[in-house]
């Protein structure tokens, strides 16, 4: 392992513009310019989540164009500012694989796998809920300055050590999936929510300091829906001002490639947004969803529209929907706020997404498979999850996992995948 000298870089914006101009510096200077190269021919590109190295090259014969390469940010840093060099070379080995088969590589930064000295570095920038739970589960980019210069300086060095000038797409997102959610909840037996914006940091910025879900005054007065409402709003507005965050920096770092926002599901609707509001965000339906701010609804217009900016529906063949795995239809209506809750409830996760997503000005979605995880695969799972694809007009596809093309899952093998992109490939 090596420990790095010098200066640290630091957040690259909303910190003022001599601090701006410092970062940018220093980091562009690391990070270089990443490549601009577009995909090949063809409206679609296809991959798998946790590529194997040694199977690339075969992915590769079989049509499929893009692999997964996951960094680690707790094997990368172990400690503040040291770096573990094997560990290094092994993701460069990785990356050099995939290249050398002809793969186009979409990388996880693993900011979800944060090492446990930040939270010892910065103990007043861990989640808190409004019980005064803490959770480390991963960085606190949302309210925490400090905790996002730890975060520019790793991606810096990451990109030095390993080389992701070479990297086409970036996956961006803040929960433990890396995703587009607050954390999850630290107990599932709550009749209420966990909403995790009661560290120093986020009650610095609070409307309402010392509010708490469920109270109905405030100071000694009522405390109002409007007032619930904008101390929601504000939570929400922060989660995509991260997420805005991720790609700016990526953006001052040179990165002119794709970056993908992840999107879990379908998370809540307006109806229960409306019933969590009128509760004061206490025991509602669909209140732990509320807490993890996953009101797509909401926050996908919020967030940077930039043209390389892709949303990404993580949940084809969820199970979802009435029938499962529905598909979209023409005569969706444009915006969801003019279709009933009945027939909300009733799509699948992926119809909902893209619905909003479209509605709120992108448009190319892409999409990816839920994975076994959240639904068991069956013999009919790539054809259920390619008629969302297709119907759903999404632009390319990720398969989860890898592993499940070689193991005897259901439905899910190289074979059965490579069918369905030759389809694909034959309508061009």
């Amino acid at each position: 392992m090596t420990r790095a000298h010098g200066s640290r870089v630091r957040r690259p914006v909303l910190l003022g513009l001599a601090s701006a101009v410092v970062l940018f510096s220093l980091v562009a200077a690391a990070f270089g310019t990443l490549r601009r190269d577009g995909p090949p021919p063809g409206p679609h590109l296809f991959g798998t989540l946790q590529t194997a190295p040694e199977r690339a090259a075969e992915e590769y014969a079989q049509g499929l164009r893009v692999a997964h390469l996951q960094v680690d940010w707790s094997r990368f840093e172990p400690e503040r500012g040291v770096y573990d060099d094997a560990y290094a070379r092994e993701v460069r080995g990785r990356l050099r694989a995939f290249l050398d088969a002809g793969l186009k590589v979409e990388a996880g930064l693993g900011l979800n796998h944060p090492p446990r000295w930040l939270a010892s570095a910065h103990p007043e920038s861990v989640w808190v809920n409004q019980f005064g739970e803490r959770s480390t589960a991963v960085p606190n980019v949302v309210f925490s300055d400090p905790v996002r210069g730890e975060v520019a300086a790793y991606v810096a060095r990451v990109r030095e050590r390993i080389g992701l000038d070479r990297v086409w797409t970036v996956r961006l997102g803040i929960d433990e999936n890396g995703e587009f959610a607050y954390p999850r909840a630290l107990s599932g037996g709550r009749d209420t929510g966990e909403f995790w914006a009661y560290d120093r940091h986020a009650q610095a910025a609070s409307p309402y300091p010392g509010w708490r879900p469920g109270e109905r005054t405030y100071r000694g007065a009522p405390f109002t829906e409007d007032q619930v409402a904008r101390w929601y709003d504000w939570y929400l507005n922060s989660l995509a001002d991260a997420v805005n965050w991720e790609i700016e920096l990526l953006a001052g770092l040179g990165h002119h490639g794709r970056v993908k926002v992840l999107v879990p599901g379908a998370g809540f609707y307006p109806s229960d947004y409306a019933a969590a509001v009128a509760a004061r965000l206490d025991g509602t339906r669909a209140i732990g969803l509320v807490g993890r701010g996953v009101g797509f609804f909401r926050t996908l217009g919020l967030l940077d529209h930039g043209e390389q900016v892709r949303v990404v529906t993580t949940a084809l063949v969820d199970g979802t929907g009435r029938p499962s795995d529905n598909g979209c239809r023409p005569d969706d209506p444009s915006r969801v706020g003019t279709a009933s809750d009945a027939t909300l409830r009733a799509w699948s996760s992926t119809r909902y997404v893209v619905a909003v997503a479209r509605a709120e000005g992108f448009g190319r979605i892409d999409g990816e498979s839920a994975g076994q995880q959240v639904a068991a695969y069956g013999p009919e799972v790539m054809a259920a999850a390619f008629h969302q694809f297709d119907s759903c007009r999404l632009g390319d596809l990720m398969w989860a996992f890898d592993r499940s093309l070689y193991d005897g899952t259901p439905g899910s093998s190289l074979a059965d995948y490579a069918a369905m992109v030759r389809q694909r490939a034959a309508r061009r």
